[in-house]
């Protein structure tokens, strides 16, 4: 087992944060993956795909489920606070790093900068300033994430996107950002 350090990566199984997750790793972090199951229609599938690339990566898997409501495809309001919240009550370390695989081109006002800075404040309120919020992607479009996924060896066919369930539905925002990137490029890592 892995040892864990003081970074957390808000882990979903998607592109965005399995490239997130090998990027804390080629920076010399040993990370250890957090997975919120919040009751979205995908959860069975994404907890699979991040299961299995934590497993290629070497990285430390926490779930945390949450049972209230059940969320359909699409935007769901206030997802990425909550999402860092729990990651903030979560982390058991007294210093540290929270990371977060949100970028630019979404047109979500949560994966904006203003949100990061927003989060960063109250994370500095709770934390008194010693947990930090990273973003790294936030100026990245989601093809620059993707070539860094490549570069990164990361296991792109375990990755999971679907909004809509565990069944890729192909109609989804997700779903088609998958398709018209061809994710399942040429040597791409099984």
């Amino acid at each position: 087992m892995p040892v864990c350090e003081s970074a957390l990566v808000l882990a979903s199984g998607g592109i965005d944060s399995s490239a997130l997750l090998a990027l804390a790793r080629a920076e010399g972090m040993t990370p250890k993956a957090l997975f919120v199951d919040y009751g979205q229609a995908a959860a069975t599938a994404e907890e699979a795909a991040v299961t299995g690339i934590c497993s290629d990566l070497g990285i430390c898997l926490q779930v945390v489920r949450y049972r209230s409501r059940h969320f359909g495809a699409g935007e769901v309001r206030g997802r990425n606070a909550f999402l860092l919240q729990t990651a903030l009550l979560e982390f058991g370390a007294p210093s540290g790093t929270i990371m977060i695989g949100i970028h630019a081109g979404t047109g979500y006002r949560d994966c904006s900068r203003e949100f990061v800075e927003l989060m960063q404040r109250s994370f500095d309120f709770h934390a008194g300033g010693s947990i930090s919020l990273a973003a790294p992607f936030i100026d990245w479009t989601k093809r620059d994430i993707c070539r860094l996924a490549f570069a990164l060896d990361v296991p792109i066919r375990r990755t999971y996107s679907c909004e809509a369930g565990n069944v890729p539905c192909g109609r989804c925002r997700s779903c088609l950002d998958r398709q018209a990137l061809s994710l399942e490029a040429p040597g791409a890592r099984t």
